[in-house]
């Protein structure tokens, strides 16, 4: 293990979608942990702390109920260990390294009307913030067709895990329930800064669905996206690594949909697929705001371990 710098400034980690678990989710999970995703979590904070990072010493973790509006994890979960890493190291201000999902809960606290100027570094690796078209499917149609993705990737398999948890424990429409009891989706579907992301075919010809005219809007990012010269004006450095080389879904190709509940924008029946992603955000929506950029071959998950010589150099500035 690398020798503990006094000096340090706090790292305090940020975890993706499905990262956290603990009973207030599921029910005898225990106390918070990185639940399905400990395979892919564990190993990262074990880098972090070959750094140098002694774990609840110099090194947090933020765990959050994604399952709830991305903003509100922002005041209730992360601002509090922000907190806790400024008092227990003495410092008055922390880096945020960020995962997916995670990137985005610390966009809306340093972003916010409540920011309190404690961050100094944003780092966010495969961070959606464009939003990515695959979490239209879940919160429109309650799932992602088999036509649209033939091969599942473990992110996937944790949706599909919860979702199931979902349908058994709170039967009702699909839909519904995904709408009411995941309402954080609604945060990552594509924002404006996306661009059009729906084919639809009508009458043989294919034609992109104008953003401004869909029912399914990300309000959230667009907000966030807006808003984005806040992050500079707060004097916040900023570095997006972004996974590539795996084919991600870019575009959904759609039908109009005959339900006025289900798929209100187009039912997805097919993909257009770009290898210029991680196989679950395409590096473009990791891009969409502005910041030193850095792309490596990787899924979503092993963009964790491939970046560690990219987090070493940033942190060591």
């Amino acid at each position: 293990m690398d020798t503990y710098l006094p000096g340090k400034t706090p790292i305090v980690f940020v975890p993706g979608l499905f990262g956290s678990m603990s009973n207030q989710i599921i029910p005898g999970t225990g106390n918070w942990n990185f639940g399905f995703a400990r395979t892919a979590y564990e190993p990262f904070i074990r880098i972090l702390e070959q750094m140098g990072y002694r774990l609840n010493e110099e090194l947090f973790i933020a765990f959050y109920d994604w399952r709830q509006p991305i903003a509100y994890c922002a005041e209730q979960y992360l601002v509090p260990i922000i907190e806790l890493a400024k008092q227990k190291t003495g410092c008055s201000q922390v880096n945020l390294i960020c995962h997916s999902m995670g990137g985005l809960v610390s966009r809306a606290y340093v972003q916010g009307d409540n920011y309190q100027w404690d961050v100094d570094q944003l780092l966010f690796l495969a961070t959606p913030n464009a939003g990515s078209p695959v979490s239209y499917c879940y919160w429109a149609g309650g799932r992602l067709p088999r036509t649209v993705s033939p091969k599942k990737n473990v992110v996937e398999l944790y949706m599909n895990v919860y979702l199931a948890y979902l349908e058994k424990s709170i039967p009702r429409n699909k839909v519904e329930a995904v709408q009411k009891h995941f309402a954080s989706l609604i945060d990552l579907v594509p924002g404006y800064a996306y661009g059009d992301y729906l084919l639809e075919k009508q009458d043989g010809i294919e034609k992109f669905v104008p953003y401004n005219t869909m029912v399914v809007q990300n309000q959230f990012l667009d907000q966030l996206n807006s808003t984005m010269e806040l992050i500079w004006e707060r004097s916040i450095s900023v570095t997006l690594i972004a996974g590539i080389g795996n084919e991600t879904i870019q575009y959904l190709q759609t039908v109009p949909s005959l339900s006025p509940k289900r798929w209100v924008d187009g039912r997805a029946v097919g993909a257009i697929n770009s290898s210029f992603g991680d196989g679950n955000v395409m590096a473009s929506s990791v891009f969409a705001m502005i910041g030193e950029k850095y792309v490596v071959q990787a899924t979503h998950l092993d963009i964790l371990y491939k970046s560690e010589s990219i987090i070493r150099q940033v942190l060591e500035r």
